[in-house]
């Protein structure tokens, strides 16, 4: 083995999270002393990540582009961060604008207990339309929210964590549309930009976990399935939508958000100490028939 190369591994040895047998399993999957972003965090997914950290012993800032938090769901963010007695922060942010992504992080970094440990990717949208009237300007708005806007809340949070020398963990969700075509939908931007969420996972990691000299981020992306929410209920509507994507699952169903709760909290915590650059998919089977 080359010089570089050992003394590289030695500094990654000394310095990366490892798994030890002597910790309770359920602490593998507990977030004390950490405070974790959480983009798109008035949604469906958003609300139920940063309830779920709270509940798991982290702090959390949510960033959405909303003014304030609106939807039906954030009291119940509020409800966790009370009964857990942990700190909450929302700001508004829209992350496809680099500069207020940086007035934003400038701001939360004073207000944070705990260092930034983490990134929960959930901001994106989903436009349908047949690819040969797809406005242009709407594929570039797609893009630049789910992959753009991601890529530069990911950096923002590297960049904090690098300042405060600690290990990280990111979560960047993607989709199972990012390996398939969907099928009675008319998807091609959102699954362009899901496929490029993958492999900005995977080059984030390949960067931010073997480079000497900086602390280690692993980077990982989750890949849901059809989750049944009211975001979705409209397509439902569609003849035969339900039937044919209830059918294309081998489970036979729909997933609900609340499932994505453990996968998420898996990718955080240090029971996925030995993972990055690597996809979580929880599609209840739909990309393995």
């Amino acid at each position: 083995m080359k010089e570089e190369n050992v003394h590289a591994l030695k500094y990654r040895e000394a310095k990366a999270p490892q798994g030890d047998p002597a910790s309770p399993v359920a602490s593998l999957f507990r977030l004390d002393d950490r405070t974790i972003v959480v983009t798109g965090a008035t949604g469906f997914l958003g609300t139920t990540v940063a309830a779920t950290i709270l509940e798991s012993g982290g702090d959390v800032v949510c960033l959405d582009v909303m003014e304030t938090p609106s939807s039906a769901d954030w009291k119940t963010v509020e409800k966790a961060a009370d009964q857990y007695s942990r700190n909450l922060w929302y700001y508004q942010c829209d992350v496809r604008d680099a500069a207020q992504v940086t007035s934003v992080f400038n701001k939360l970094v004073s207000k944070i207990e705990h260092p930034l440990r983490g990134l929960v990717g959930c901001a994106g949208v989903s436009d349908n339309g047949p690819a040969v009237d797809f406005p242009v300007d709407a594929f570039r708005r797609l893009l630049d929210i789910n992959l753009t806007g991601t890529f530069l809340v990911a950096q923002a949070v590297a960049k904090e964590v690098i300042k405060a020398n600690v290990s990280a963990s990111m979560v960047l969700v993607a989709s199972m549309s990012g390996y398939v075509s969907n099928k009675g939908v008319d998807t091609a931007a959102y699954n362009s930009s899901k496929a490029g969420v993958h492999q900005l996972a995977r080059s984030l990691a390949a960067e931010w976990g073997s480079r000497v000299g900086t602390p280690l981020i692993r980077v990982n992306s989750l890949s849901p399935g059809y989750i049944r929410t009211a975001a979705t209920a409209e397509a439902l509507q569609k003849p035969g939508m339900e039937s044919q994507w209830v059918g294309d699952n081998m489970l036979y169903r729909l997933s609900t958000v609340d499932e994505f709760r453990a996968p998420v909290l898996y990718l955080l915590g240090d029971g996925s100490s030995f993972m990055t650059a690597a996809d979580l998919r929880v599609d209840g089977g739909h990309c393995s028939w």
